[in-house]
């Protein structure tokens, strides 16, 4: 009984993203600090998985909707995010069965620290970037920050950017400046983590760390933001 009911809530969180990317997909279209604290040890994680491809008929290929299948190629995608990311090691690899994974969160991470790393890989991180980057957010003007980290980039095919739970006012604003990114890059999507963190259950009392339920919904979320591995060639 318990499962199912997980399995209910979990398919209402991946149903809630489809709908509110759906909306900043359509809408974009019409339209042209200090970290917080944590009791959980600082752990880098910098590993790749790869799990069997599931079958799908799914045709579509384009890359500015959220869960559309890409063109043919590589299945490769690269976590990059902060302590909270982290916190869905466990039930990622399941999440996106058939992508080849790497993993990279760290607990308090900055965005200026992801753009380093990237910069470092010559923007090379695969054809779907996941970034998480914002809960450490303290400055003024995230949309640069993100700009920098999509010059960055070489050879994306999508980019989802994650908000974060405004837990101060400098990440609800680092979170509607990720709102707008669509309008900007046609290969970005948004994936709404700050409402789906919403749920009950999903966080510890801090409301930004997550529990079991809440790892498996943020993975959940990205998957069905990543859509299935594109066939291969």
């Amino acid at each position: 009984m318990a499962g199912s009911v997980r399995r209910r809530r979990l398919l209402g969180v991946v149903l809630l993203l489809l709908i509110g990317a759906g909306a900043v997909f359509l809408a974009a279209s019409g339209s042209g600090g200090a970290a917080p604290e944590s009791s959980a040890p600082e752990i880098s994680v910098e590993e790749s998985t790869t799990t069997a491809v599931p079958e799908t008929t799914t045709t579509t290929m384009r890359r500015d909707i959220p869960g559309s299948q890409l063109a043919p190629g590589p299945a490769s995608i690269y976590v990059l995010g902060d302590s909270v990311t982290l916190g869905a090691k466990l039930p990622m690899p399941t999440a996106l069965a058939g992508w080849e994974l790497v993993f990279d969160s760290k607990e308090s991470r900055r965005i200026d620290q992801g753009i380093d790393i990237v910069q470092a890989k010559d923007g090379l991180v695969g054809r779907v970037l996941v970034v998480h980057l914002c809960t450490n957010w303290g400055g003024d003007d995230f949309g640069a920050a993100a700009a920098r980290l999509m010059s960055s980039l070489a050879d994306v095919d999508r980019v989802i950017w994650v908000t974060c739970v405004p837990w101060i006012p400098a990440v609800g604003a680092a979170d509607e400046a990720i709102r707008a990114l669509p309008s900007l890059y046609p290969n970005v999507v948004v994936a709404d983590w700050a409402v789906v963190a919403t749920t009950p259950g999903f966080t510890y009392d801090d409301g930004l760390h997550l529990r079991t339920e809440g790892a498996e919904g943020f993975a959940a979320m990205i998957a069905a933001a990543a859509g299935p591995p594109p066939l291969p060639v």
